[in-house]
């Protein structure tokens, strides 16, 4: 069982604090922090689920009290890279458009797999490149099929 930290904060500063926190992250966190000195949450599960997150992430804040107290907790993290594809580098996409706009086009999402990593040194797994040919970049794998022979054209 995790000790959890010594609240140094009174209930009242606290209690202002949750109050004119005008955002909602960093009020959580200090909402977390009064739960704890209130003795309303006594584990980081309880105060995770009162606060509804992962108690994981009442670890991550209670680390960052620890660390520097109110000034720290106050941090917030910029989020991970921009949404967006990027796998395959940009010059290597325009030719993968090139490519795709061409009439025989590719027979399949592998031959596009192969393609990458022979001319283009790009591995990738089947999935992404199929996620981003087709939802990213809206085509498909061109490659007429073949007609069947008893089939007569009708051209007169």
């Amino acid at each position: 069982m995790y000790n959890l930290p010594e609240i140094t904060e009174s209930v009242e500063k606290l209690e202002r604090l949750v109050r004119k926190e005008k955002d909602a992250q960093i009020q959580r966190r200090f909402h977390m922090l009064l739960l704890m000195k209130t003795g309303e949450a006594e584990s980081r599960s309880a105060a995770a689920r009162h606060l509804g997150v992962h108690r994981h992430t009442v670890a991550d804040w209670i680390g960052l009290y620890e660390e520097g107290g109110l000034e720290k907790i106050q941090e917030i993290e910029d989020p991970g890279p921009e949404p967006g594809q990027t796998s395959i580098p940009p010059e290597v996409m325009e030719a993968l458009k090139d490519r795709l706009s061409e009439p025989e086009g590719f027979g399949s999402y592998t031959e596009i797999q192969q393609w990458l990593a022979e001319e283009h040194g790009v591995e990738l797994p089947y999935s992404t490149v199929h996620g981003i040919v087709r939802y990213d970049l809206g085509a498909k794998p061109k490659s007429p099929r073949p007609s069947h022979p008893k089939k007569t054209s009708r051209s007169k």
